[in-house]
């Protein structure tokens, strides 16, 4: 509550000087309502950030019966909405966040991936790049990244692919485009790349029972035997109940598994 107070003291000490300062009377008063509706945007922001959703839900609001057309509030309430489950709110302020303000890549990248996880492929890649497209954009690894996720997760590996590459182009260090490449060429049969995605990822990135298991695999193909044994014990040591240490058992079968 307090620092709810205190940012509302700076805005009500900030917006007389703006109005003050302006010699257009028009453009002043036009600029107040969004300079409010920012203020109560990052505040619903923090408290999302948070997890006081009631809280943030209220501010989000008040922006947007301050400015309905705010695409950050939008945007905001949107991602709230989502969290909360309530698909057609979402959708309804994404669509609005990006349709009022054509340059708010994060928003496209955000309701991309909203509609991925929905199973709406077409929609993601579209919202996707149209976040690319936009020169200023500072986030297009992660773009990259979420749409090559949105196609391999839809078996659309050859399209991935491409995706994958460019967000390495932007970021050789991205751990999951390198588990994501490393994976889809062992699915093709390519080991030898496949292994030299799979150490990348090792340099950059935690161990994961899934990275454990794909190298394990990867070198089994390769016939490392040492190397692979070395990956199933860190697999079984490391992450004993997992799903991928019982695949790991399946696979060396009852003569290996010692």
């Amino acid at each position: 509550m307090y620092s709810l107070s205190r940012s509302w003291l700076v805005a009500a000490l900030v917006a007389p000087i703006l109005v003050n300062c302006a010699t257009d009377q028009g453009i002043a008063k036009k600029w107040e309502p969004d300079k409010r509706a920012d203020v109560r945007t990052q505040l619903a922001v923090n408290y999302m950030q948070r997890n006081q959703l009631q809280i943030a839900r209220t501010e989000l609001e008040q922006a947007l019966a301050i400015q309905p057309d705010h695409s950050a509030a939008n945007h905001a309430m949107a991602a709230l909405q989502d969290r909360l489950g309530n698909d057609a709110l979402a959708e309804q302020h994404y669509r609005r966040a990006v349709q009022v303000n054509p340059e708010n890549s994060r928003a496209m990248h955000d309701y991309g991936t909203f509609l991925c996880r929905r199973q709406r492929v077409n929609e993601a890649i579209q919202q996707f790049e149209k976040a690319l497209a936009n020169p200023l954009y500072q986030e297009v690894a992660m773009t990259f990244l979420r749409a090559g996720e949105c196609l391999a997760q839809n078996s659309d590996h050859r399209n991935a692919e491409q995706y994958f590459r460019k967000a390495l182009q932007s970021n050789p260090s991205l751990p999951s485009a390198l588990y994501f490449m490393a994976d889809i060429q062992f699915q093709r049969g390519d080991y030898l790349p496949a292994r030299g995605y799979i150490e990348r990822y090792f340099s950059t990135a935690s161990e994961t029972p899934e990275s454990l298991l794909l190298a394990f695999k990867i070198e089994r193909q390769l016939n490392s035997a040492d190397v692979a044994a070395d990956y199933a014990s860190r697999l079984r040591n490391r992450f004993p109940g997992s799903a991928e240490a019982g695949e790991l058992a399946k696979l060396m079968g009852p003569q290996d598994d010692s």
